[in-house]
C-alpha cells in the first residue's frame, strides 16, 4: 500500500503578505490555501481538485501553478466571491445542548472577506500534483496532493466528526491524523461549535486543521493543505439560521463538494423565508449549495455516500429514496460506505432516541452497504454486523422500533465476512466526551426503551477522543481506532471475494 507523505513547502511570509508600496494594495490572507474535491465523484474521465483561499478585501493579482510529474507548469486565475456579514448586537443562545459548558465565543464583529477559487482540472488519477498558490512573485503556499485513485488501488481515509471546539484535544488530535498520511477525510458533521457560524471557523477551525506552520500535538496539523475534506452537515452546522445570524451555514462556503446529488428539496437545509437573504446566500455558495446536503463519490475501491440527515430533513421522501438507492446500486466498487451525523444504533444515552435514520437501514441491506459512520455521539463505538427490518412507526420521542438480526459470529480477526452492516460511530474528534461505558448504558437504555435496544455494541470506547483509519482495498477493509496518544484502540478486518 502506498501513502505520499505530504510534505509541506511554505514561503517565509506563511499567513501573512505584504506588497512593495508600488503595487498599491495590501493583502492579507487570512485562511492558507487549501484543496478541496470540487466536482471529482467518478472514476471516469480525469480528477479534478479546488484550491481555495481567503483574503481581506484588498484586490491581490493572485495565480496558481501547478504541475504533475513528466508535464510543464500549467497555471490558471482564481474566481473570487465577496464575502461581507454583519456583527450581531448579541450573541445567540446556546443549544440546549452545550449550556453549561465554556464554549469559547469570538467576538462579535463585522466580517469582511474575499474568497478565491482555483479549479484544477483534467488531472491524471493516482498522480501527486504540485501547486504553487502565488500573489505577484510572492509564493503564500506550496504543497503537494495526490489525485483520487482508481478502483485497483489501496488507500487510506479517515473518518471523524464533532471536530472544533476551541478545545486542546482538537490540535492533537489532528496531529495524530497527520501522522497517519491519510488520502481524503470524511468531517462526520459538526465541523464547528457552538453553531456554525464563519466567525466560529475563523477563531478555532483553520488554526487546527490549515493554518499551521508545523504539525504538533499543541498546534495542530495544516492537514487541508494536502489532503481534501469531504463535509457533512451536523446539527450545530446548521444551527444558527438565516436571516437572524448573518454568517450562518458556514459550511457551504468552506466546502466545495462534488455534485450529482438529488438536488433541491425537503431533505436539504432551508434558507428562510427572506427571499433577498436567500439569493444572496444562494449566490456566494453556488459550487456547494444544495451539492453539501447530499452527494457521493468514488475513491479508489470504495464509493461513499454523503447525507443530510438533520431534523426537519425529508429522508423519507421519495425521490429522495429513489435517488440514494439508484446511487448505490449503480456502483459498481468494492466497498459500500454511508456517512451521516445522527448514529442508527448505538449504546449511549446521550442523543439516543435520535433515530430518524433507522428507516434507511432496509435500504442499506438492499443496496449492500458495508459500513456506515456517524458522529453527534462524543465517543468511538462500533455494532456488530446487524439487520434490521423496521415496522414503520416512529413514536412521539423519535423512536423507530423493529426486529433485529445480529452477526455475532463475526470477529474482525478469524471470522472476516460480515453478514449485516456495521455501524460506526466516530464522534471523538475534539468535543467533550460522552460517558459512562457500556456497562452502565446498556442496562437503562433496555429498562427505558425495551425491545428498541439490542445487545449489537461490539466496542465502546468513552474515555478517550479519537478517530478512525479506514485502509481499503480491492478485497480487505482494515478499520482501527486511534487514540490521543496515536495507539490503537479497536481493530477489524473485512475481506470480501475468494
Amino acid at each position: 500500500m502506498r501513502y505520499i507523505s505530504h510534505k509541506l513547502v511554505f514561503a517565509a511570509c506563511a499567513c501573512l503578505v505584504l506588497l512593495l508600496p508600488m503595487h498599491g494594495v495590501a493583502q492579507t490572507v487570512v485562511v492558507q490555501p487549501y484543496i478541496q474535491p470540487g466536482d471529482g465523484r467518478l472514476l471516469t474521465g480525469s480528477d479534478v481538485k479546488a484550491v481555495c483561499w481567503w483574503t481581506d478585501q484588498q484586490p491581490g493579482d493572485f495565480i496558481v501553478e501547478y504541475q504533475m510529474p513528466g508535464s510543464g507548469v500549467r497555471s490558471v486565475k482564481p474566481a473570487r466571491v465577496t464575502l461581507d456579514f454583519a456583527a450581531l448586537k448579541t450573541a445567540p443562545k446556546l443549544d440546549a445542548e452545550l449550556k453549561g459548558e465554556k464554549v469559547p465565543q469570538p467576538k462579535e464583529q463585522d466580517q469582511h472577506y474575499f474568497k478565491y477559487t482555483a479549479y484544477l482540472e483534467a488531472l491524471p488519477f493516482n498522480t501527486d500534483v504540485k501547486y504553487h498558490v502565488k500573489l505577484g512573485n510572492n509564493v503564500i503556499r506550496a504543497a503537494t496532493f495526490r489525485t483520487r485513485a482508481t478502483a485497483d488501488k489501496s488507500v487510506r481515509c479517515i473518518m471523524v466528526g464533532d471536530m472544533a471546539y476551541g478545545m486542546a484535544q482538537e490540535k492533537t488530535i489532528a496531529y495524530q491524523i497527520g501522522m497517519q498520511k491519510p488520502d481524503f477525510l470524511v468531517a462526520l458533521g459538526d465541523i464547528v461549535y457552538p453553531s456554525g457560524r464563519l466567525n466560529q471557523y475563523m477563531n478555532h477551525y483553520w488554526s487546527t486543521y490549515n493554518n499551521v506552520t508545523q504539525p504538533s500535538a499543541k498546534t495542530g496539523a495544516p492537514l487541508m493543505a494536502t489532503i481534501p475534506f469531504y463535509p457533512l452537515l451536523g446539527n450545530h452546522d446548521v444551527s444558527a439560521k438565516l436571516p437572524a445570524v448573518p454568517d450562518a451555514l458556514a459550511a457551504y462556503y468552506v466546502f466545495c463538494p462534488p455534485k450529482g446529488g438529488p438536488g433541491e428539496g425537503p431533505w436539504v437545509t432551508q434558507l428562510g423565508k427572506d427571499t433577498a437573504v436567500a439569493a444572496k446566500f444562494r449566490a456566494a455558495t453556488a459550487d456547494s449549495y444544495p451539492n453539501l446536503d447530499a452527494y457521493s463519490f468514488d475513491y479508489g475501491p470504495a464509493h461513499i455516500v454523503v447525507l443530510n440527515v438533520n431534523k426537519g430533513m425529508a429522508t423519507d421522501a421519495p425521490a429522495f429514496r429513489q435517488w440514494l438507492r439508484d446511487d448505490l446500486m449503480a456502483t459498481k466498487a468494492t466497498w459500500k460506505i454511508v456517512c451521516y451525523h445522527m448514529p442508527a444504533f448505538h449504546s449511549s444515552t446521550n442523543h439516543y432516541t435520535d433515530q430518524q435514520v433507522r428507516p434507511l437501514q432496509p435500504l442499506f441491506e438492499e443496496c449492500s452497504v458495508d459500513l456506515t459512520f456517524a458522529g453527534h455521539v462524543h465517543n468511538y463505538q462500533r455494532t456488530v454486523p446487524l439487520k434490521f427490518a423496521t415496522d414503520g412507526v416512529k413514536d412521539k420521542k423519535g423512536k423507530v422500533n423493529g426486529k433485529f438480526t445480529l452477526d455475532t459470529a463475526f470477529d474482525g480477526v478469524k471470522n472476516t465476512r460480515a453478514n449485516g452492516v456495521i455501524h460506526v460511530v466516530a464522534g471523538g474528534g475534539g468535543a467533550r466526551l460522552y460517558g459512562p461505558a457500556i456497562d452502565k448504558t446498556a442496562p437503562k437504555i433496555k429498562k427505558d426503551h425495551g425491545d428498541n435496544y439490542a445487545d449489537y455494541t461490539a466496542k465502546m470506547i468513552v474515555e478517550e477522543h479519537s478517530f478512525v483509519v479506514l485502509d481499503l482495498a480491492p478485497g480487505r477493509l482494515d478499520l482501527r481506532a486511534i487514540g490521543l496518544m496515536g495507539t490503537e484502540l479497536d481493530r477489524i478486518t473485512i475481506t470480501k471475494g475468494k
